[in-house]
């Protein structure tokens, strides 16, 4: 059983993976790096707290548009050169960022870290799916999870090694470095077979899939995915109303993964915890080294697990256990008094809550899309899905401290909470079970009109 495991996940396809989930690690180092630079930052440039909203919120309004917007460029370009893309503007925007000299430099910087985000965060995913083997594309995808969470912890560790001097510049200046790692990597990467297929360079797909597969299994996968876009020639409004349902199915992950609360833990965790009854220095501790390293923990169990127990059943494992976590912190708000003891019984919660992220609905926001969609319009789907997921992460950030402030944690967090109930009903009822299913059968199953929890069978 080793043996045949070993000779399917090649060292080659490793490399690819790993290669492309560099993506997930710039997002991560930006999330966290902001979080330690903007303290120095409002103080070097006397920024008002509008202008510190703009700083934070420029990258994620620049993913917003990349995704929006570049799906159909995804397609067209192909996934190896978004990947270069994403790899030169991070560089750009991180070297603008280190070195400006007033503050609307530094948002121009931030808005390009955005753009790089933005379409790494969709084309990092979708290639790996789009190469990898059906057995192991689960935990390949995840990797780009795993890479995420890995960013945000170095830059934590790199915040608090230059906190002392105040050095704001580095700390986004060394972005620059897996910038340029991940762009000696991507011009390594050979192009997606499929995303060649789909422009019918045979030729090149064939040479690429022989590569990664080796000539016997090359075959299969070049007969299937041939026959797949043959079909998918024909029955134009057919495949418009298949398109149609399963965007609506990758738009709703996309959306219910990230309306349930994790974006606000991410980033206020430091808030919510004092408004319970922890101390400040307890606070930064808590929110940035323990929870930042249980999020690692537990994605590092989901590269393992998605393909032996499945996308879906980790899916529904998760929303459940958010469920019960935020049972308990709503609990807490209503019934609790501020102190110390309750303080710790909401970061319990909280770990409950990242562990089941990280194993659930983290990894499902982006695998699931990525295996959904026809091979034709994948960058396209994918990217309107990553979109709904970058809008859904600046509402939730933008409105809850004013819901915290204006309603109590009790409300604010039983809004999280009747979401997540509902996203629990809803992945139930429509999410499929991809585990060892090819994508061309996935998109074979689409066009023959199944149901969407039956997508792999």
């Amino acid at each position: 059983m080793q043996e045949t495991r070993d000779e399917g996940l090649t060292p080659l396809m490793i490399f690819i993976a790993i290669a492309a989930a560099l993506a997930g690690l710039l997002f991560g180092y930006d999330v966290g790096s902001i979080s330690g630079a903007l303290l120095f930052i409002k103080d070097t440039f006397n920024l008002t707290p509008a202008q510190q909203g703009i700083v934070v919120s420029a990258v994620p309004f620049g993913a917003l548009v990349t995704s929006a917007l570049g799906g159909k460029f995804n397609d067209f370009l192909g996934r190896k050169k978004n990947l270069i893309l994403t790899a030169i503007l991070f560089f750009i925007g991180a070297l603008i960022c280190a070195l400006a000299n007033n503050v609307y430099t530094l948002e121009l910087g931030r808005l390009l870290l955005g753009f790089a985000i933005g379409i790494g965060s969709f084309s990092a995913p979708l290639y790996i799916s789009e190469i990898a083997k059906q057995k192991y594309r689960g935990g390949l995808v995840t990797l780009n999870q795993l890479a995420i969470v890995i960013g945000i912890c170095l830059s934590y560790g790199l915040n608090y090694a230059l906190s002392g001097q105040g050095e704001w510049r580095l700390m986004l200046g060394f972005g620059v470095i897996p910038a340029i790692i991940l762009f000696v990597s991507a011009i390594l990467l050979p192009e997606s077979p499929r995303w060649l297929m789909a422009k019918k360079q045979t030729e090149a797909a064939k040479s690429i899939l022989e590569k990664i597969h080796g000539k016997a299994e090359a075959k299969e996968e070049y007969d299937k995915l041939n026959d797949v876009l043959q079909e998918g020639e024909t029955g134009g409004k057919a495949k418009f109303r298949s398109f149609y349902k399963v965007l609506v199915l990758g738009v709703l992950v996309s959306i219910l993964t990230q309306a349930v609360g994790i974006n606000a833990i991410i980033y206020y965790a430091p808030k919510i915890f004092s408004e319970v009854g922890l101390t400040k220095n307890t606070v930064d501790i808590l929110a940035t080294l323990g929870i930042g390293l249980v999020n690692v923990i537990f994605t590092l169990v989901a590269v393992r697990l998605l393909d032996i127990f499945g996308r879906r059943r980790l899916l529904l494992v998760g929303i459940t256990g958010i469920v019960l976590s935020l049972v308990g912190i709503v609990a807490v708000f209503l019934f609790g008094t501020i102190s110390p003891e309750m303080a710790w019984f909401v970061f319990g919660c909280f770990v409950v809550f990242i562990a089941c992220q990280a194993i659930g609905t983290g990894p499902a926001c982006w695998l699931i899309p990525s295996e959904i969609f026809p091979v034709k319009v994948r960058g396209l789907g994918m990217g309107l899905s990553v979109a709904f997921n970058w809008g859904t992460n600046v509402v939730v950030a933008f409105l809850f401290p004013i819901i915290l402030n204006n309603w109590g944690g009790a409300n604010a967090f039983l809004i999280f909470l009747i979401i997540a109930v509902i996203a629990l009903i809803y992945f139930y009822s429509n999410v499929p079970e991809t585990k060892g299913v090819s994508l061309e059968q996935i998109e074979e199953n689409l066009h023959a009109g199944k149901k969407m929890r039956d997508l792999g069978l």
